[in-house]
Order: C-alpha cells, then structure tokens, then sequence
C-alpha cells in the first residue's frame, strides 16, 4: 500500500503507552487481547526497561508497527546480544514497515557491536509468514526455532 507521508521509525517513549496498547489490542488472535491489563504492565516495563528497546513505524501521526528488542549481557565475548521479542506491521502494510524496524535494530546493534538473535518461539503462532520474511532478509537459520544475524544486512 502507497502512502502520501514517508514511513518514520523512532524509539517508542513512555508517552507513546496508549497508542501501543491499542496497537496490540487489534491484533486479531493477539493473546493480549484476554488480559489488557497485563499487556499493560508488560508494555511499561518494555518502555522503562534499561535492556530493552519500543521502536515504533508510523506515517504522520498513524502508527503502523512496532518491534520490542531486548538485550542479553555476554561477558565472556564482551558485548551484548539484541534478541527480537516482537515485530509486528498492520496487515496493509507489511514488507514496508518490518524492514524499516529492522533497519532501526540494525542501526542500533552496529552502534552496540551486538549479534541479533531471533527466537520464533515468540510469535510463531501470530504471523507464520514472519519465518520467510525474516530469511529473505538475510537471518540464518540455527537450531530448530532460532535465526541468526550478524552483519551486513541493511
């Protein structure tokens, strides 16, 4: 789908709440839609949280996307590992804003020096498509339910 505004991505901020709560909430089988409540305990702390980061996808004040990443201290290798916990696009414009959340993790990882670890056991049962999707961008499968990345994508 075209749209008139370009697609922005940017770190969700605690203001931000609501419209990611209602986000959620719309996603037809989402199992947050049984216990709002707890999606919204669970959305603060994502946004507060010192190893965890919102980004969010919108074109002017629509919001169209969001991916929750989360980060994994790895001493022994100095340095952190990004797991993406969530990474989710409104059915009319999937393709577009995955690879715009996926260029603002990137960004963000380079800056880190991390890895990108993608546990399909997240979301397997939301968007099947997501395992494709996610090859096609260049993730590596490694071990049953996890793909890899690390380097040289976007």
């Amino acid at each position: 789908m075209q749209h008139d505004s370009p697609l922005e991505t940017r770190r969700a901020l605690k203001r931000d709440l609501e419209p990611l709560m209602q986000l959620c909430l719309a996603w037809e089988g989402a199992p947050a839609a049984r216990d709002p409540v707890r999606l919204r305990e669970l959305l603060e702390q994502a946004l507060t949280d010192d190893d965890s980061t919102v980004y969010l996808a919108f074109v002017g004040v629509q919001l169209l996307g969001f991916s929750h990443i989360t980060f994994q201290a790895r001493p022994m290798r100095l340095g952190w590992r990004c797991t993406i916990e969530e990474l989710h696009a409104l059915p009319a414009y999937t393709g577009q804003v995955e690879t715009a959340l996926l260029s603002a993790i990137v960004h963000e990882c380079r800056e880190r020096g991390d890895v990108i670890a993608l546990y399909l056991l997240t979301q397997p049962d939301l968007e099947p498509r997501q395992f494709e999707f996610y090859l096609d961008l260049g993730f590596k499968e490694r071990g049953r339910e996890v793909l890899i990345w690390n380097g040289g994508l976007l």
